[in-house]
């Protein structure tokens, strides 16, 4: 079992030619509302490949907002019996998407998320995959403590902070988005080397394009290449969809490397479409990437 413990919002997709200066304009060319959120984004991608997550959430407010959230879980063949409707407003997010693919966020409700939360919302199973977004605050927080005490294996996700539940045994990730620096592989592993030293996890950095490094304290960090992407049309939802490849390999007992493999390609196929959850791609696509580029898989090893 997989729980997906975190946010679920409405994602408002807005596509431009250009994001404006200061004090200027830009037309909106299109603009979609989707189901989105880290949350939503990973359990909709592991529903598709089959995984059947447990998805627990922040409140959704209520209203055609709402209902569009639901409606869109369940036609992902998603349970939102722990997706809790409330008074509260609908979390939304406004995403503005350039021709290059590159997404800007503005979002509402996000805030109030830590007193409005539920840590205690999924049910603690051993030895099951437990996944976090940082969202949630303390709610979030207390979520890890709990899944963690009750010995569920912990992949968390921008989790930052210093004193964040982080420790051996655990996966994290995270991207140069939020932390390193973008292009600069160099400084990137001894970032990461150093992180991994102090939490005693396996890590994963991500930098769009540039693919990512990745270690832990059994495998050195180091530097592994992107797989191509077809065609760059939004890059919301990539880190999540990486999410769920790894959780859905480690879940199925793929090996690291094959993980990895499968979580990249998954995350670079995502960006052919708007949005996290619109078109996941399949089992299917996902491996016949990988064969059909064997000098990138051959680097995972």
């Amino acid at each position: 079992m997989i729980v997906v413990y975190g946010t679920v919002c409405l994602d408002r997709l807005r596509q431009v030619e250009r994001l404006p200066e200061k004090g200027g304009y830009a037309e909106i060319l299109a603009e979609t509302d989707l189901l989105g959120g880290e949350a939503a984004n990973t359990a909709v991608a592991l529903a598709q490949w089959g995984a059947g997550p447990v998805l627990a959430s922040n409140p959704i407010g209520r209203g055609p907002w709402a209902e569009l959230i639901v409606g869109k879980l369940g036609m992902a063949g998603i349970d939102t019996t722990l997706v809790p409707w409330s008074e509260s407003e609908t979390p939304t997010c406004d995403i503005y998407v350039t021709p290059d693919g590159e997404r800007t966020m503005f979002g509402r409700g996000f805030a109030a998320m830590d007193d409005r939360a539920d840590p205690t919302l999924f049910p603690p199973v051993e030895g099951s995959w437990f996944t976090a977004d940082p969202n949630h605050g303390r709610a979030a927080r207390s979520a890890v403590v709990r899944a963690q005490a009750a010995g569920m294996r912990a992949y968390l996700l921008d989790f930052l902070r210093a004193d964040d539940p982080i420790g051996p045994g655990d996966t994290w990730q995270s991207s140069t988005d939020w932390i390193g620096v973008r292009g600069n592989t160099q400084k990137n592993v001894l970032w990461l080397q150093e992180f991994v030293a102090s939490r005693g996890c396996f890590a994963v950095l991500s930098d769009g394009p540039n693919g990512f490094v990745a270690g832990g304290p059994m495998r050195p960090v180091r530097h592994y290449p992107p797989f191509p992407c077809p065609s760059m049309i939004d890059s919301t939802g990539a880190g999540d969809m990486f999410r769920a490849g790894m959780l859905f390999g480690l879940d199925q007992g793929f090996s690291l490397p094959d993980s990895l493999r499968f979580a990249s390609a998954a995350g670079c196929l995502k960006c052919r479409h708007l949005g996290g959850t619109s078109q996941v791609p399949t089992k299917a696509e996902i491996e016949a990437h990988i064969a059909a580029n064997p000098s990138v898989s051959r680097a995972y090893e």
